[in-house]
């Protein structure tokens, strides 16, 4: 059964911003959070892997997500993301969330240890089942536990409070395997989960995207999902086009940090990265900003 979706169009990562001294930045996350809302943006996403959300404690993680559900004040959905390796963690996490008002859960697979079919499905599965809020899966496979396309069909099959997924695959045929097995008649928000796969994601029928350069630049992504919306596939793919050049900027230097160079030139501020992780190096200034002055994007 079809039901309204939660999340669609340009929803966000939300990117932790942080003080020199290592804190997390609360009044400033609020801001972000505002700027993305007062920009167009549908949904937040709060706490993923972008958010340097496993340099800080779940105590943190809970107090991020009540800041943007405070923020937010049901004008947009906020997802919680859940970054752990034991069903026990993960759940008293989503507790916490559940008290702050967070709208949706969304899982993020363990880390680092390798796990078999049957104990991703028992994660997932186990996680989910104590909850009633919808919740998201997310293929994250940097994480070194990719879900297969037989996984998913599984766990949308057996878990009735699935609602999505949150693709970082980048493959196209795991996507059109994982369509057919969950099927046309069961509820599934297919959202990108990089800005590199926007426009292909929706042509599967993909609904939006989760994004990091709505952080930055959030009118860019607006502006595809609005072209997408329209059928203005022309422009979907120019823009399409862009993308990925200004995405390539953002890939240069060290771990997330190109993007909060960038937030202070363009007057979206994203705070500082957390020690060990490092700053963007003057060199890789230059390279950034020559490719997205190129781009018309400074």
């Amino acid at each position: 059964m079809q039901k309204e979706l939660l999340f669609h169009g340009p929803a966000s990562e939300v990117i932790t911003p942080f003080t020199a001294d290592g804190r997390i930045d609360f009044a400033l996350l609020e801001e972000e959070i505002e700027y993305l809302i007062t920009n167009g943006i549908t949904g937040v996403f709060v706490n993923g892997l972008a958010s340097e959300a496993l340099m800080f404690p779940t105590e943190q993680r809970v107090e991020a997500v009540r800041r943007a559900v405070k923020t937010a004040d049901g004008r947009i959905p906020v997802l919680g993301n859940l970054i752990y390796n034991s069903v026990d963690m993960a759940v008293d996490c989503m507790k916490r969330y559940e008290e702050c008002g967070c709208g949706a859960i969304i899982i993020t697979p363990p880390l680092v240890y390798k796990y078999t079919e049957e104990g991703l499905y028992r994660y997932f599965a186990g996680i989910a089942g104590q909850t009633k809020l919808p919740v998201y899966l997310y293929n994250a496979p940097e994480t070194g536990n990719k879900l297969s396309p037989e996984l998913i069909g599984r766990l949308f099959s057996e878990v009735p409070n699935l609602w999505g997924y949150k693709d970082s695959t980048q493959d196209i045929i795991h996507q059109q395997t994982m369509l057919r097995l969950i099927g046309r008649d069961r509820h599934f928000e297919l959202m990108a989960g990089s800005d590199a796969q926007i426009l292909t994601t929706s042509l599967l029928g993909g609904v939006g995207v989760f994004s990091l350069l709505t952080c930055i630049f959030p009118k860019l992504i607006v502006g595809i999902c609005g072209a997408i919306d329209g059928g203005d596939w022309e422009t979907a793919r120019a823009m399409q086009e862009k993308i990925l050049r200004v995405r390539q900027a953002m890939k240069i230097g060290p771990f997330m940090a190109a993007y909060k160079f960038v937030g202070e030139l363009v007057g979206a501020p994203l705070g500082r990265m957390k020690a060990p992780l490092s700053e963007v190096s003057e060199s890789d200034k230059q390279k950034i900003v020559t490719i997205l002055k190129e781009q018309e994007m400074l």
